[in-house]
């Protein structure tokens, strides 16, 4: 016995009828370049560090790095891994929108 399969069709020519569905918004990938975004980062990260830190050592002790690694994010050599990502996000409540705010100065 085979199994139900579910087929979606989608016709981008015909408007939706509901509500709040508007075309406006359109996919993430449409509004960011993600190799712009992956050149920006580590100046992106850098401008962080810098306005929530007062050196590099604060940022090594604060993400459990090196030293070494803590300075080439605060001189923008490189950026972080996706994990500080993650520990940065979830413990600064206003590092989303600061990176926001650095995008949109950038733009």
């Amino acid at each position: 016995m085979s199994r139900p399969r579910l087929t979606l069709i989608v016709n981008n020519d015909v408007p939706c009828g509901e509500p709040g569905a508007a075309a406006g918004q359109k996919s993430w990938s449409n509004q960011f370049d993600p190799f712009a975004l992956k050149a920006a980062a580590p100046d992106l990260w850098s401008a962080y560090f810098r306005a929530r830190f007062r050196s590099p050592r604060e940022v090594a002790l604060f993400c459990d790095v090196s030293f070494q690694t803590a300075l080439n994010w605060w001189g923008a050599v490189t950026a972080p891994a996706s994990h500080i990502a993650l520990l940065v996000i979830l413990t600064d409540p206003g590092a989303a929108a600061f990176f926001g705010d650095e995008l949109a100065r950038a733009a």
